[in-house]
C-alpha cells in the first residue's frame, strides 16, 4: 500500500518550483521576493523557500490581472 502526500498550503518550495507554478524564471521569482510581492523565508545558507499557498495565490492574482486587461473588440 502506498500513501500519496497531498500538497498543503504550508509546504515549502524552492524558487525553481515556484517559478514552474508561476510560469516565470528563477530570477523573476527572486525579483518578486525582493520586491515583497512574494514572501519567502531563507535558510541559514541563504536559500529562499516559498510557501505553496503564497505561490498559488500570486499565480491566481497574476492570472486575474492578465485576463482583466485584455482588450475586447467592439462591433
Amino acid at each position: 500500500m502506498s500513501l500519496k502526500k497531498i500538497a498543503g498550503a504550508d509546504d515549502l518550495m524552492t524558487a525553481s518550483d515556484a517559478g514552474r507554478i508561476l510560469g516565470v524564471s528563477v530570477d523573476m521569482v527572486r525579483l518578486l521576493a525582493k520586491s515583497g510581492e512574494l514572501s519567502c523565508t531563507s535558510t541559514i545558507g541563504g536559500m529562499r523557500l516559498f510557501r505553496r499557498g503564497d505561490v498559488v495565490e500570486l499565480a491566481r492574482r497574476r492570472e486575474r490581472s492578465r485576463s482583466g486587461t485584455r482588450l475586447r473588440r467592439v462591433r
